[in-house]
């Protein structure tokens, strides 16, 4: 689509004599577009109808971005960019989405509702096994953060709901614990998780369990929920390890974005091995160009930092040592996800995930999928 900068109503675009002009002389493999990004300017488009309103019939660049080597390319200073996206932004023609103080903005309405989660586990190419369940956010009110009651449900394995006995107990598990209540600060990451119950009063309901589900397994899983519900910095330790706790309330509403839509890298965790301890990962997030003006879409792609084994890894009593480098017996693991956000209030509607590591001379890789159902 062809731009209209307009000529001589701006400073920005007034053609300065011959020997004021900035040139660029274009190396092989560059194209309008790969100079563009390097200008920092938002649309080539642009820069091509600033290069031919100013340089010589020889030198006019076509329709179809055509460079060719050595050619001599018109180029704006620091000013002249900074006006001509403003001037892009105003008519929305942009690459990407440009977010309020260089941030995906977190509010109330960016996770709230209800999702369907699909997991998947395979090991060198072979899917092992396929869960599924859903989640549900409801916001409670807003103080110094929001508080948001989380609760999980409709949980399958390979397509099916667990056996008869499981199920039964899973779901008397659910109606005492749940809602648990978030509470995330104004940056979307989750700072504490409480039960909407006193500790003591579900300790006994917790217990009283043990009178409708009896035998070893019933009894052991029992007191095993009692300790992990012992104490709010129990749960929030075991609610922050939840994966798609970790991906909807974490530091991707922290980083920070350029005018190419590339955050600054940065580190987070992920339980990609749950019940082993998160996998440290550095991260980097790129807007992709738009597809749809409904959505923006954010690919988020990051490999393990973590200097553990993954026999470490596994070893939840070890504490993490945060001076300590990877080594050559560290665990190598890739990360990649796309975030699908709504373009007016950036809610998320969708994220897609893949994670794979090497574990003793095999790979194990797993999908992640959520999806926001209609409200």
């Amino acid at each position: 689509m062809k731009k209209n900068i307009l000529v001589g109503k701006n400073p920005a675009h007034r053609i300065e004599p011959i020997e004021k002009q900035n040139f660029y002389l274009v190396k092989s493999g560059e194209t309008l577009e790969s100079i563009a990004r390097d200008l920092m300017l938002e649309n080539h488009e642009y820069l091509r109808e600033y290069h031919n309103k100013r340089c010589s019939f020889l030198d006019i660049i076509p329709e179809n971005g055509a460079l060719r080597f050595l050619h001599k390319l018109c180029i704006p200073d620091e000013r002249e960019i900074r006006t001509i996206n403003s001037l892009i932004r105003e008519h929305g023609e942009g690459w990407y989405k440009q977010f309020p103080k260089g941030k995906i903005p977190f509010n109330r309405r960016s996770v709230l509702g209800d999702y369907r989660v699909k997991q998947t586990e395979s090991d060198d190419g072979v899917q092992k096994s396929e869960y599924a369940y859903s989640l549900h956010f409801n916001h409670i009110k807003e103080e110094k953060g929001h508080y948001i009651h989380f609760s999980m449900s409709d949980f399958e394995k390979d397509g099916e709901e667990p056996g008869e006995k499981i199920s039964n107990l899973a779901s008397a598990f659910v109606k005492i614990i749940y809602p648990i209540t978030l509470i995330v600060d104004r940056s979307g990451e989750l700072t504490a998780a409480e039960t909407h119950k006193g500790i003591l009063e579900m300790m006994s309901e917790i217990e009283s369990l043990k009178n409708y589900h009896q035998g070893f397994y019933a009894s052991s899983h029992i007191d095993h929920m009692k300790a992990k519900m012992a104490t709010p910095q129990i749960i929030y330790n075991s609610v922050k390890k939840i994966l798609p706790i970790q991906f909807l309330f974490s530091l991707f509403y922290q980083a920070d974005y350029n005018i190419k839509g590339t955050a600054v890298p940065y580190t987070d965790d992920f339980s990609w091995l749950a019940p082993a301890s998160p996998v440290k990962m550095e991260l980097l997030n790129h807007t992709l160009p738009e597809r749809d003006s409904r959505f923006i879409e954010i690919l988020q792609t990051g490999k393990s930092v973590d200097y553990r084994t993954v026999e470490e890894l596994y070893n939840t009593d070890l504490e993490y040592e945060e001076e300590t480098k990877p080594h050559l017996q560290s665990l190598t693991a890739n990360h990649s996800a796309i975030y699908t956000l709504n373009a007016e209030d950036f809610s998320v509607q969708k994220i897609k995930a893949e994670f794979d590591i090497q574990i003793a001379g095999y790979e194990k890789s797993m999908t992640f999928e959520l999806e926001k159902l209609a409200g």
